[in-house]
């Protein structure tokens, strides 16, 4: 019944009823709809405020694989520098017992030359001699070769079998071993320093370092890149090769390339950007 049909009612009620008896009917009528009206609007479904929101997967990098082996890269990068840091500091401490070496420990010319073979590696009798490099920095720089403990048993062990029983081969084994007191005590010196700083772990660190960042620039050499990102890796790389002396366009082009991939042209500029000094 709508409220104009109640209120018509009201109107045309018995006209002996009173008029508090009529309103109190209407009060009544008026009521009931209220509460049936809401109820019907609570039940009504609410319009949608929005569309819902989907997600959507994200697109991989086109250069993903590239810009993770970049960022490994950076990584050994920055290791083998502060492992050939840490060695470089062990090494001038062993370095400067090492030129103290005795001169009478280093081979002559007639040992370097029918006995170890020149500079060749292996050396004829399979020693292996120290290097002592002098005056480095010096227009007199030059490196000797100095006989070690161990150097000199293998090469009295092997003169006669190598060398013969005759000529010179009796001299020579005398020569080694008078200088085995001197190759000994000098051995315990420079084992002692090594010791001291732990030289051979850092060693063995460095070159661990040194073989992975090789290992990564394999792998990114392998690649193309196709986004600035992935650019940045392989000029990171290329970039510490000498590459001023590839001549042509290449210089330029690896300009380009780091000017593209945001890479600072300043860090092209390194001590291995060229091997020719009128180049630098």
């Amino acid at each position: 019944m709508s409220l104009r049909t109640s209120f018509q009612k009201f109107i045309h009620r018995d006209p002996t009823a009173s008029l508090r008896e009529r309103a109190a009917e209407l009060r009544g009528t008026l009521s009931r709809r209220t509460v049936v009206a809401g109820s019907l609007a609570v039940a009504a479904p609410l319009p949608a405020i929005s569309a819902p929101i989907v997600a959507t997967p994200a697109q991989p990098h086109p250069d993903a694989a590239l810009v993770a082996l970049g960022e490994r890269w950076l990584r050994a990068h920055d290791a083998q520098e502060r492992a050939l840091e840490e060695w470089g500091v062990a090494y001038q401490q062993v370095y400067a017992v090492i030129v103290t070496c005795p001169p009478e420990l280093f081979a002559t010319r007639d040992e370097q030359i029918r006995v170890l073979g020149g500079w060749r590696w292996p050396t004829l009798l399979g020693v292996s001699l120290r290097h002592v490099a002098l005056d480095w920095g010096t227009e007199k720089a030059h490196t000797e070769r100095a006989w070690t403990g161990e150097a000199l048993r293998i090469a009295i062990a092997r003169a006669v079998p190598m060398l013969g029983r005759g000529g010179k081969t009796p001299s020579l084994i005398r020569r080694w071993k008078a200088l085995l007191p001197i190759a000994d005590a000098f051995d315990t010196r420079v084992e002692t320093v090594e010791s001291a700083t732990d030289l051979q772990r850092l060693e063995q660190a460095r070159r661990a370092a040194e073989d992975e960042r090789r290992e990564l620039n394999r792998q990114i050499e392998r690649c193309v890149a196709t986004t600035p990102e992935g650019l940045a890796a392989l000029v990171r790389v290329i970039g510490l090769y000498p590459w001023k002396d590839t001549g042509g366009a290449w210089p330029n082009l690896l300009r380009s390339a780091a000017h593209v991939a945001g890479i600072e042209q300043a860090s092209l500029e390194h001590k291995y950007a060229s091997t020719r000094s009128d180049w630098a």
